[in-house]
């Protein structure tokens, strides 16, 4: 299927979804740049109407400008597929974002098959999983600086131990670069910026106060598919593309490639899902009694499965990845049968750790990071 048909086919059961989900996070927005994005309150309400992110119009530009390595070319293909499929119905939601009656409308007048399972459904199932970000005090996220695409790149942890780990690394890494500003300063060095071309030398004093906030999933698969802009403030204010990625725990990428030994979880942006046959879990959701779990932990599978069948042998466990079940989810008449009683299953600990956590995640603005 190509892009533009498969970018139709979404468009209005796409904007059904966005008039309908209700982000359970609070965004704060950029004070230098209010076009940029609108705030977000916390409601745990689906139903209620969705006061979307308003991203930038400038982000819909083309993919051409962006330079990727060979090795990333079936993840730019991907990526390309959902962007093209999803970037417009959300742009076009922030302009309507007070007639959910209209939106239902053109939706429901629509021709379009509808997915395979309810959106908003796909939505609730998403929002039970927490992921973990790096932000200063302020909520503004650390972005990664990356030379190619000349853009800085966000990043959602499944664990938060793996948040914490690149926290503490991230702290040590500030104490160098620091130290390494200063002796640039003192010997008359300004020649080169530390983020960028055009960036500055200064490094900015805030990982002192860096902590980790968590971010629902179905926020994080937004913002993976989008191409957006943001200002960086270390940066002389200087706007950069931005990119979106969830990233799981190493050991578990690890235990993917073991399954699954072709190039698929080789590549960057990957995020593996567990799961094995006969496993299912008591459905909380109407006219379904049982669901199929689908771990984003490998050893919380294999628990679950020790708790349900203590005499049995573990089946073969199998593998399937996020994004492409996300996409399942959301394709009109989609084929995938597999994905009706699909359900995302969190790890206990990252949820516990969730509740103990900020939900303050600024959108428009970050701090560039080597």
């Amino acid at each position: 299927m190509r892009c533009s048909s498969l970018s139709n086919n979404l468009v209005p059961v796409l904007l059904l979804l966005a008039s309908q989900l209700r982000l359970c996070v609070s965004f704060i927005p950029p004070s230098s740049s209010s076009s940029a994005t609108s705030k977000i309150s916390s409601n745990n309400n689906p139903s209620s109407s969705w006061n979307p992110v308003a991203l930038h119009a400038s982000s819909s530009t083309s993919s051409s400008d962006e330079s990727t390595s060979s090795s990333s070319l079936q993840s730019k293909k991907r990526r390309n597929l959902l962007q093209t499929a999803l970037i417009a119905p959300y742009l076009t939601v922030t302009t309507a974002i007070t007639t959910t009656p209209q939106v239902a409308s053109a939706a429901a007048s629509s021709e379009k098959p509808p997915p395979i399972i309810p959106l908003l459904t796909t939505a609730k199932r998403l929002r039970t999983v927490p992921l973990f970000a790096i932000v200063d005090g302020n909520g503004t996220p650390f972005h990664t600086y990356d030379k190619d695409s000349a853009g800085g790149f966000g990043y959602f942890f499944t664990s938060y131990i793996s948040a914490e780990y690149i926290l503490d690394d991230a702290k040590k890494a500030f104490e160098k670069a620091k130290l390494e500003a200063e002796q640039k300063k003192e010997a008359g060095d300004t020649s080169g910026g530390a983020i960028g071309e055009d960036g500055t030398g200064e490094v900015p004093d805030t990982w002192g106060q860096a902590r980790i906030v968590t971010v629902p999933l179905d926020v994080a698969m937004q913002l993976s598919v989008k191409k957006t802009q943001s200002v960086a403030t270390n940066a002389k204010a200087r706007k950069f593309n931005t990119y979106y990625q969830v990233i799981p725990a190493t050991e578990d990428l690890n235990a993917a490639m073991r399954i699954d030994s072709g190039q698929r979880f080789k590549e960057r942006g990957r995020v593996p899902l567990f799961f094995v046959d006969g496993l299912t879990l008591p459905s909380n959701e109407e006219g379904l009694d049982r669901v199929t779990p689908a771990f984003f932990i490998l050893k919380d599978l294999v628990t679950e499965w020790k708790k349900q069948y203590p005499d049995s042998d573990l089946p073969k466990i199998q593998v399937r990845e996020l994004n492409e079940t996300f996409r399942s989810m959301i394709t009109p008449a989609g084929r995938d049968k597999s994905v009706k009683d699909l359900v995302f299953v969190a790890n206990s600990e990252s949820v516990a750790r969730a509740k103990d956590c900020a939900r303050s995640y600024k959108l428009g603005e970050m701090i560039l990071t080597k």
